[in-house]
């Protein structure tokens, strides 16, 4: 049956059609060009026609659909399992509230959601408040499921995909993703077969992003095996959406790592420039992927990833990571390391704390965490004459003049219970070593020694 609310859509729709046809056949890749400094989130949406690498022949494929009928979902998953495609799905609030159990199917499928605004307005004849209220209302709608959409947005009627404001609205909003399409199938219009076969054959390009409808009385779902088909026979794979919106170094270390099933998660930006030219970062649900000319493509997620970005990330003294989150080798912790000679390091006991610059080295050379110092449990600080870093086991002290030493034990609680660096004995001169009968470590203005037998720490001059 054929409701106003059908008629509307495919009015909206045929307006687009030629300039679909159009983009296909000239090849032109669309993804809007995204501003950003210093790994700052982007003023506006970035705009994907075609996935973010035009080169690989790959497609992707994906449906829209609104409330007016359900389309037959079984049916569309079970071809596209059999043919191991992952999809995107773009689903207007109300649909997604009126077929839960369909859009829990598609998701837990592994198929992309995005959001198609709540009741498929055109966007430009809406202002800022609505447009708000509109993706609001969507994504609530998905929430309830326990689902999201991770800031994806396709425009209804394409309707303003390229307009500034409503970029900008978008990126406001945090939906940095405005995921369009290259060709309608116009299976929407109830086309026959070969139309739809046709347009494949005449607008499919290399990255191409395929749209098709869902509804009931759209003509994709059945056409779905043969679009399929002829794809690969003109020599089409396919990718997925999470995919298609990665490139380069970053994107294969996105797959590499698991891509969306990964700590990661699902892409929030495009690939944006991270400080300057040979630069790169994408943000993702759970983390950053950063690159760098001959440092290569490194991400940085969880508590980790949260104090690097506190910390200005890029721009900070760490500068670009140099490793992925990676397991300590005692077990209990997590690092990055980074450009600048510093790394992140976490505990649930300690959170992340930052070791840098000769103190880390001081650190090292002692046995890193497995050493009698432990993690470090407090961040570098200014002391007086110098810095110092607290862990678990003792503290590090440095200055320019006397280098990078280690305090620990009795010998540092009798150091601190006289001032530490701001009492006469000022900052440490060597490690703490053994003499007879004890230990002993040695300052600017005297030397602290503890004695093995009665555990007295006696003080004497230099």
């Amino acid at each position: 049956m054929t409701t106003a609310a059908t008629v509307r859509s495919r009015a909206g729709r045929a307006l687009t059609v030629a300039l679909g046809a159009l983009l296909a056949v000239t090849g032109a890749l669309l993804t809007a060009p995204v501003a950003a400094a210093d790994d700052a989130p982007p003023a506006r949406a970035a705009v994907f026609t075609r996935g973010a690498d035009p080169g690989p022949r790959v497609v992707t494929l994906t449906l829209d659909a609104d409330w007016y009928t359900p389309g037959d979902v079984p049916r569309v998953l079970q071809i596209l399992r059999d043919n191991g495609i992952t999809a995107g799905f773009a689903l207007t609030g109300r649909y997604v509230e009126r077929y839960p159990d369909q859009v829990r199917a598609i998701a837990a499928a592994g198929h992309k959601l995005i959001n198609h605004s709540y009741d498929h307005p055109a966007f430009t004849g809406l202002t800022t408040a609505q447009r708000a209220d509109q993706l609001d209302r969507a994504e609530a709608a998905f929430r309830r499921l326990g689902l999201t959409t991770a800031g994806w947005f396709r425009a209804p009627y394409r309707d303003g995909y390229l307009d500034d404001g409503v970029r900008a609205d978008l990126a406001a909003r945090g939906d940095w993703i405005s995921y369009d399409w290259t060709f309608d199938t116009t299976g929407y219009l109830g086309v026959p077969s070969e139309v739809i076969l046709d347009r494949v054959r005449r607008y499919t390009v290399p990255g191409g992003i395929v749209l098709m409808h869902l509804s009931s009385d759209s003509t994709d779902t059945a056409a779905l095996p043969a679009v399929i088909a002829t794809l690969r026979g003109m020599g089409y794979g396919f990718t997925d959406p999470y995919r298609s919106v990665t490139r380069g170094a970053i994107g294969w270390h996105y797959a590499g790592l698991g891509a969306q099933r990964s700590v990661l998660g699902d892409p929030r930006t495009a690939e944006m420039v991270a400080t300057t030219a040979g630069t790169a970062v994408q943000w993702f649900e759970g983390g950053r992927v950063y690159w760098r000319d001959a440092l290569g493509a490194h991400e940085v997620h969880g508590a980790i990833g949260a104090r690097f970005a506190g910390l200005g990330s890029v721009t900070s003294l760490l500068g670009f990571p140099v490793t992925d989150e990676t397991p300590t080798p005692d077990g209990t912790g997590r690092f990055n390391h980074f450009e600048h000679g510093g790394s992140l390091y976490w505990t649930p006991a300690t959170g992340a704390r930052l070791v840098y610059g000769a103190i880390r080295a001081k650190w090292a050379s002692l046995g890193w965490e497995r050493g009698f110092l432990g993690y470090p449990v407090g961040d570098e600080v200014g002391v007086t004459g110098g810095r110092a870093s607290q862990f678990q086991g003792g503290s590090v002290y440095w200055s320019a003049a006397t280098g990078a030493h280690e305090v620990h034990g009795a010998i540092l609680g009798r150091y601190l219970a006289q001032g530490g660096t701001a009492g006469r004995l000022g900052l440490p001169v060597s490690d703490e070593y053994t003499v007879p009968g004890g230990r002993r470590s040695d300052f600017r203005g005297g030397w602290l020694r503890w004695d093995a037998v009665t555990g007295a720490v006696t003080t004497g001059n230099p």
